[in-house]
């Protein structure tokens, strides 16, 4: 089960290059970096047809390869990087095909949209592709390759107790097994006479963690995408099912860009809610 981001030599796929080292060297798993050949702008038939494609596109891999081992170097630690060429197509439908065809663990982009430094803006390819994975996405924010710390102490949950976030509460753990990290189970509350309610299901999260995992609990009052997106105590991921809180699938998977994946400090894994 490697971990498989999607690069382009831009600044949003330098981001996704660095967070997929750092899952990488963490976790211990196997990486992949994807790219995905470029489409002739006349269309695919005219790709297919075309001799002088192939080499042109090959050529274009080569660099972003060559440039992806230079921005790296030693960061995926032991692991031996596996470099794929995709393509052509759609690069949200070649990136979750290819990770499905792989079993991949985590698929790794970047935000590609506009945005301040250290926010998630997801472009096209983030708002098409997170409807169709069917492994979790890792989005990295934009500028997080100059954010980035050298490890992994917190991961963070959003729990609210449905299946949904039952699902991101499986992945977190996983991950924070993986990379050593403490366990955060989040639950807001939108109001404070929602506190009560709040607290009685983040228990119930944390009741499932293994004991072997250092886990802590928050209930933070607000609203829900706004308060995930800046967690007041340190977050280096968070974890969210994507049909988990009221409104999420449409921050999340609708055609607009939701404040949580908007705006927020930190990667953001989002599940899926289906298998």
């Amino acid at each position: 089960m490697p971990i498989v981001t999607g690069y382009e030599d831009t600044p949003g796929g330098h981001d996704a290059l660095v967070l997929g080292a750092l899952l990488t060297r963490l976790t211990g798993l196997g990486a992949v970096v994807a790219t995905v050949y470029p489409a002739d702008a006349r269309g695919l038939a005219a790709v297919a047809n075309d001799p002088r494609w192939i080499p042109r596109a090959q050529k274009v891999a080569r660099a972003r390869f060559a440039r992806a081992r230079a921005i790296i170097g030693e960061g995926w630690g032991e692991t031996e990087p596996v470099f794929a060429a995709l393509g052509p197509g759609s690069v949200a439908l070649v990136l979750t095909e290819y990770a499905d065809e792989v079993g991949a663990a985590v698929l790794v982009v970047g935000s590609t949209g506009h945005g301040l430094l250290g926010r998630l803006s997801p472009g096209r390819t983030v708002q098409r592709l997170l409807p169709m994975a069917r492994c979790p996405v890792a989005i990295a924010p934009r500028g997080y390759r100059h954010t980035l710390s050298t490890g992994m102490t917190v991961v963070t949950v959003a729990y609210d107790g449905s299946p949904e976030s039952d699902r991101a509460a499986a992945v977190a753990v996983h991950l924070a097994s993986r990379t050593g990290a403490a366990l955060r189970f989040v639950t807001v509350a939108e109001t404070d006479d929602d506190v009560a309610a709040a607290q009685a299901t983040v228990h119930k999260g944390i009741a499932s963690a293994p004991v072997e995992i250092d886990a802590l609990t928050d209930v933070v009052v607000g609203p829900v995408a706004r308060v995930l997106a800046d967690l007041p105590e340190r977050t280096d991921v968070l974890v969210v099912g994507s049909r988990g809180y009221r409104l999420m699938r449409r921050v999340l998977l609708g055609g607009v860009a939701g404040v949580l994946v908007r705006t927020a400090r930190y990667p953001v894994v989002v599940v899926p809610g289906h298998s």
